[in-house]
């Protein structure tokens, strides 16, 4: 019998896949839900994530991670659906992981959920003998790789994750079947079973003032509970544009992260990793892109016109469609020649749309609960500033909306109309839905 030929390239790539989910992912604290499926529900609309990452660029055949990743919250039933494909790469060998999850919110005290998520899905994995480096074809070894066909397998994920107005923690854990992977050519097999990885997210935001906030994010993962890895990084924001960090991780790699918003809903940004001392030459540099898009980016934008209620009052008028006629600039109201200071939303309506937003003024409103009714909500915010910024964003689409505080889970709601009962308020909700996706009701007693 001829003795095995791969040689490290076989022990390198069946011992890292070994370790499923192997795959890095540096900018974990962009979208949380890449890690933890429960985290779904602590976003307000439904988004896609697009993530490739390249470790150690100078060596052939060396990991590379590719990710898509659907989000769709339901913010009224408390739920949240998910999507989720990674393809990895590593040396000859590739392995396709798709998901569906699904999650649910439980309110704990103030403005503190609980969310806990369950995924199921499937393993698949095959292998591209023209990219490893063997002695003889005939080793039958390479045989039973290269004539099997791919092997696909069912696996479980569960998660839990907890966040604050300023904090989050959380909990996940894959690979709950531990599926095996066989490869049978004649008498001679390759086989393995992957290991079960269990992983840990700390965060934590700083509000330093004047729009800027610092958010320090750890995560930790473990496999079979004996091999551990850790990751860390720091990053300033300004305003949700911009933002920039520094992170590493416990294999020796150090860097930093730069990102951007071009747009509202969309956010574009890059991660750089170098091994240090002597590795850096031999391993090379790690790179990775992550590009998120908000639904409305897609194409959530106002309707054209405005949006009228079943008596033919306009929803977006404080007179029933007279708010875009008034006298001033032509848009109605106030006129923008000068800031103006927006208490209300009947201020909102009675200025009309139009106009630049950064003229408005949104002072900080009484942190007190607010009148009795059932509020067509837009948005749900820890700080006034994100209000504030939804507020703006909504403007521009021609949506006009305020914000409301409610003391209970201290938090800012962003609302588009308040109504006397829950069947005006679903009413409400079909006119306003293409405009604004993932409207819901939140009654106030």
């Amino acid at each position: 019998m001829k003795k095995i030929t791969i040689v490290s390239t076989l022990l390198l790539s069946i011992g890292g896949l070994s370790a499923q989910m192997g795959a890095k992912i540096d900018q974990f604290y962009m979208d949380y839900s890449l890690i933890n499926p429960a985290a779904m529900n602590t976003h307000d609309q439904g988004h896609v994530t697009l993530l490739y990452n390249k470790m150690f660029s100078a060596v052939p055949g060396s990991p590379q991670t590719t990710v898509l990743n659907v989000v769709m919250p339901v913010p009224s039933k408390n739920t949240g659906y998910g999507l989720y494909y990674m393809r990895e790469r590593v040396g000859f060998s590739e392995m396709h992981n798709a998901y569906a999850s699904y999650a649910y919110s439980f309110p704990i005290a103030g403005s503190t959920n609980l969310n806990l998520g369950m995924s199921v899905g499937a393993l698949s994995q095959n292998f591209d003998m023209s990219k490893a480096i063997y002695i003889s074809s005939n080793d039958p070894i390479i045989k039973s790789l290269t004539l099997t066909p791919p092997v696909t397998r069912a696996d479980l994920r569960a998660s839990a994750f907890i966040n604050g107005e300023k904090w989050f923690a959380g909990f996940a854990i894959s690979r709950l079947s531990k599926p095996r992977f066989d490869y049978v050519y004649y008498n001679y097999t390759a086989a393995y079973q992957l290991q079960s990885q269990g992983s840990l997210m700390f965060g934590y935001n700083i509000d330093l003032g004047d729009d800027v906030i610092l958010k320090p994010a750890l995560y930790a993962s473990a496999y079979d509970f004996n091999y551990f890895r850790l990751q860390y990084n720091v990053s300033m924001w300004y305003q949700d544009k911009f933002w920039i960090g520094v992170g590493g991780n416990d294999i020796g790699q150090i860097g930093g992260n730069i990102g951007f918003s071009p747009q509202d809903d969309i956010k574009v940004s890059y991660s750089y990793n170098t091994p240090t001392g002597g590795q850096r030459i031999a391993l090379g540099n790690s790179h990775e892109f992550h590009t998120f898009v908000g639904f409305a980016a897609l194409g959530g934008g106002a309707r054209s016109g405005s949006v009228r209620d079943d008596d033919g009052a306009d929803l977006n008028s404080a007179n029933g469609g007279e708010g875009d006629d008034g006298e001033g600039d032509g848009n109605g109201g106030f006129g923008m020649s000068k800031e103006v200071t927006i208490t209300s939303l009947e201020d909102m309506k009675s200025m009309g749309t139009g106009n630049d937003t950064s003229k408005i003024k949104l002072p900080a409103i009484e942190k007190v609960k607010p009148g009795p009714g059932f509020y067509l909500v837009a948005g749900l915010h820890s700080s006034e500033a994100k209000a504030n910024k939804q507020i703006k964003d909504l403007y521009k689409k021609g949506v006009l909306s305020y914000k409301i505080y409610d003391p209970s889970n201290k938090s800012y709601y962003v609302y588009l109309k308040d109504f006397a009962s829950e069947k005006d308020a679903n009413r409400g909700i079909f006119y306003y839905e293409a405009s604004v996706p993932q409207v819901w009701i939140r009654e106030v007693k």
